[in-house]
């Protein structure tokens, strides 16, 4: 093991073609190796800076060639004792199964520096079926340093409890090995970083106590990194709010025969497409400056996470043309015009309509503004009011509401998108996380005015609900 009490050192080993350059790349945020669907594609030990202190602590992490062969791997190491097994494994294997000879100079070199071996498995397949997993554990056991065991490939986040079965289950499989101090759930795809302060903690419980010192001064840093990460996300996120709140557009105030053909389109009485409505237009420029908005959000927000990619406005534009509903408040005359010019069907619309309002299935949606959280998407309110200058059209406080969810649900679907995968792409998002985010908002019964200010408040809170066991 390596004498450097300011070296801490962890070895990334799996199964050949299970992730670990990829879970790398999400860990370091930065590119590093080679990713490929094919066995054997790291074939080197290569070491990568994962923090560094003020003080000179370095957290080393390596990422090492996948095993091939585990039986015949386990049986070269477990013979290297003997003169014939040392021949086979240093001069046989050079020549004869370069990919094995690799595989034995790689892990002799986890053996000899390593403080904590991060061994990840394919969360897909049993424990007790997958035919490497026992052999490995074997050379696990060669190596003789402490193990924390990261599930892989656990496809789309689940809500906790369903993470937390499989935790159980790979954690019983592997009670029979005493070098595991833990087993965790680590996405290289769909990982949220508030996981990692979990994975810190169990590499603080696994490393001798000679090394807490170091260790605890580069995750002070570490985690100072991820914090300020955060901070800005919630900075965007705060700002693109209130950029909204305050949003407005004037339409000229129409002339009362206007009014009456606006309201008779909208009735469905009047056909005549060309009927320009000032306070539809309007609408649509709110609806644009909306979707630019949602755009430079996600941009923000994936530099922030240490992504790489750009939201996609042609996406959003499609969606927005999908679905259509506006909640419109009508002065109560335009509602007396509107039961004069209808039939019965149109006066009991009027009658509705001097209540209070109705919902009249038109205007601009922007719908689910990002592919990457789907959805329902948002219903689309306006308030018009009347003014001396005119018509003022703005998002309703119902709106608005949507807008900030739909906010908190693209942060999540980024603060989850592992670097590894590449450029961010913008999918569904789990249905759990919407129920989540309203199961948070229901109790507060905030001003949906001032939702900004509770974006942090709002956001912790989803994240301890989706991972109760992280420290962030």
């Amino acid at each position: 093991m390596s004498t450097d009490p300011l070296r801490i050192h962890l070895s990334l080993v799996s199964h050949t073609n299970i992730g670990k350059t990829t879970l790398a790349r999400t860990l370091l945020s930065r590119d590093i190796g080679e990713v490929a669907d094919r066995a054997h594609v790291t074939e080197t030990t290569d070491d990568y800076v994962l923090a560094r202190s003020p003080e000179g602590a370095e957290l080393i992490l390596w990422d090492t060639p996948g095993f091939g062969n585990s039986v015949a791997l386990a049986k070269r190491l477990a013979g290297r004792s003997n003169p014939v097994g040392w021949f086979l494994s240093e001069v046989w294997d050079r020549m004869a199964n370069k990919t094995q000879w690799l595989n034995q100079r790689a892990l002799k070199h986890v053996k000899d520096v390593s403080s904590v071996v991060l061994y990840l498995v394919n969360a897909a397949e049993l424990p007790e079926t997958a035919p490497y997993v026992k052999a490995e554990m074997h050379i696990l056991e060669w190596i003789g340093k402490p193990v924390i065991v990261l599930l892989n490939q656990i496809g789309q986040p689940r809500p906790p409890s369903a993470e937390q079965g499989e935790v159980e289950r790979w954690s019983r499989a592997m009670k029979e090995y005493p070098i595991v101090s833990g087993v965790l759930s680590m996405d290289a795809f769909a990982r949220c970083w508030v996981q990692e302060f979990t994975l810190f903690d169990a590499i603080g419980r696994a490393l001798p106590e000679e090394l807490d010192s170091a260790f605890e001064s580069v995750r002070q840093t570490w985690a100072r990194q991820r914090r300020a990460a955060y901070a800005s996300s919630i900075e965007a996120l705060v700002n693109y709010f209130n950029k909204l709140a305050g949003e407005r557009e004037v339409a000229p105030t129409p002339r009362m025969i206007d009014q009456i053909k606006f309201l008779g389109k909208r009735l469905g009485l009047v056909k005549n497409e060309n009927i320009h409505d000032p306070a539809e237009a309007a609408q649509t420029a709110l609806s644009a400056r909306a979707t630019d908005d949602f755009c430079a959000l996600t941009d923000r927000l994936i530099v922030a996470n240490g992504l790489k990619g750009k939201g996609i406005r042609k996406e959003i534009l499609q969606r927005m043309q999908s679905d259509w509903s506006v909640t419109t408040r009508v002065d109560p005359r335009q509602a007396a015009v509107a039961g004069a010019i209808g039939t019965g069907a149109a006066g009991g619309l009027a009658t509705d309509l001097a209540a209070g309002g109705l919902t009249l299935g038109l205007g601009t949606l922007i719908g689910t503004v990002v592919g990457a959280i789907g959805g329902a998407g948002i219903a689309m309110a306006y308030n018009h009011k009347k003014e001396a200058t005119g018509v003022v059209v703005s998002w309703s406080d119902a709106a608005l509401r949507n807008f900030f969810v739909e906010a908190v649900l693209l942060y999540l679907a980024i603060a989850h998108f592992g670097r590894g995968r590449g450029n961010w792409v913008e999918s569904e998002y789990p249905p759990f996380w919407r129920s989540t985010v309203d199961e948070v908002l229901e109790p507060m019964k905030l001003d949906s005015r001032n939702l900004a200010a509770h974006f942090d408040e709002v956001v912790r809170a989803v994240l301890l609900k989706l991972y109760p066991e992280a420290r962030f």
